[in-house]
């Protein structure tokens, strides 16, 4: 059973269900969230089906259309960047709801959406997630915002996003961030609550230990950082 987190909203409960690596889903107000579903459909099997699926960037571990095609129904809405939607088989892109690309704003279930920039800025790491191709999102689920950071180092794009509830952040080499990497995002949009992911590979295996980033958390830090298991079948 996956562990799950609830916060309060001004229209009920947010329900934060890490699954693995780089996927999660988010249960609010009737809605069931699945971002970045990978990893076959038997995953997912004792959660609802998603009325909203939202997808970050192309790569694998974060992108899976046979996956995809198990979870989607003709209830649910899609949203990708457009490299995304490029590489869709045609009944996929066919159900896709909406492209967003970096800057975009839009409503779906209920929700408002931002993508938000995504892309690496250390020189050696450019290659990995090049600026542009990419999303990241920020959720406003009635008031409480949830920024989920996908494949990043800090950017300057960052600066106009805070203060937000909840922060999803990636932290492994090459590919993301160092935890001071972390740090510096957390400075920049000055969440209540950080959930460090994608702090390993897809196989399991870690790259960084999210407690190395409670140690790099400057002392009285009014940030939770919250450990929780995005690798449970190593």
């Amino acid at each position: 059973m996956f562990e799950r987190d609830e916060i309060e909203t001004a229209k009920g409960p947010l329900a934060i269900i890490p699954v693995h690596h780089a996927s999660l889903v988010l249960e609010w107000n009737g809605e069931t969230i699945f971002c970045d579903p990978v990893g076959g459909a038997g995953r997912y099997a004792a959660l609802e089906r998603p009325t909203l699926i939202v997808l970050t960037h192309h790569h694998d571990d974060h992108l899976d259309f046979e996956t995809l095609d198990a979870l989607i129904s003709d209830e649910t809405a899609l949203v990708a960047p457009k490299r995304v939607y490029d590489q869709m088989p045609a009944d996929i892109a066919a159900r896709t709801k909406m492209m967003m690309a970096n800057g975009d704003e839009a409503k779906v279930c209920g929700v408002r959406l931002k993508a938000i920039p995504m892309y690496n800025t250390t020189p050696e790491r450019a290659k990995y997630h090049e600026k542009g191709v990419g999303n990241g999102y920020l959720f406003d689920f009635a008031g409480t915002k949830v920024y989920l950071a996908s494949d990043t180092e800090p950017i300057p794009e960052m600066d106009d996003l805070g203060p937000v509830d909840i922060a999803f952040l990636p932290m492994n080499l090459p590919y993301t961030m160092t935890p001071d990497q972390v740090v510096t995002c957390i400075g920049k949009v000055e969440p209540r609550a950080v959930y460090p992911f994608h702090y390993g590979f897809a196989s399991g295996e870690i790259g960084t230990q999210p407690q190395e980033l409670s140690a790099a958390l400057p002392p009285g830090s009014r940030t939770e950082i919250r450990i929780r298991d995005w690798y449970p079948d190593r």
